[in-house]
């Protein structure tokens, strides 16, 4: 064991004493947290957020194509598009993501109900998990 504690030594010696003894770090003071990235639809204004009947906001991630809620943090794996023109599934109801005209006179992108185009509502049971109703409610759409 003494040997091999004295060779060590000897041998780094030998190395800069050479020239071979130049150590090279690297240090960075970047973040290594993953900043994800949402889809954005044309038409609109909010950007990549979509909302719901309550003007709750969601958005879907660019890789998976499933939602995240923003009131959660946490990404759905079993809420996703079904297809890359909007249509969204979540168990056994569809979905689609549509411009539709806002209180403010601007177009957003809304969920409603695929085959009644009724807005839906997005609530979170005890659990935490999102549960969606279809309200009475249908939107105006716009360009």
């Amino acid at each position: 064991m003494e040997a091999k504690n004295w060779v060590s030594p000897l041998a780094l010696a030998l190395l800069v004493g050479c020239g071979g003894g130049e150590i090279s770090l690297g240090i960075s003071g970047g973040s290594d947290r993953f900043v994800p990235t949402f889809l954005s639809w044309t038409g609109n204004s909010s950007g990549d957020q979509v909302v719901d009947v309550n003007n709750d906001a969601f958005a879907f991630y660019s890789d998976s194509g499933c939602l995240h809620n923003f009131r959660t943090g946490r990404e759905n794996p079993d809420f996703c598009l079904s297809s890359r023109q909007g249509n969204v599934r979540y168990g056994r109801l569809s979905m689609r993501v549509v411009n539709a005209l806002s209180t403010a006179g601007t177009c957003i992108t809304v969920l409603v109900e695929e085959s009644t185009a009724n807005f839906v509502d997005i609530e979170l049971d005890a659990l935490g998990r999102e549960v969606v109703f279809v309200t009475a409610a249908r939107p105006g759409f716009c360009a």
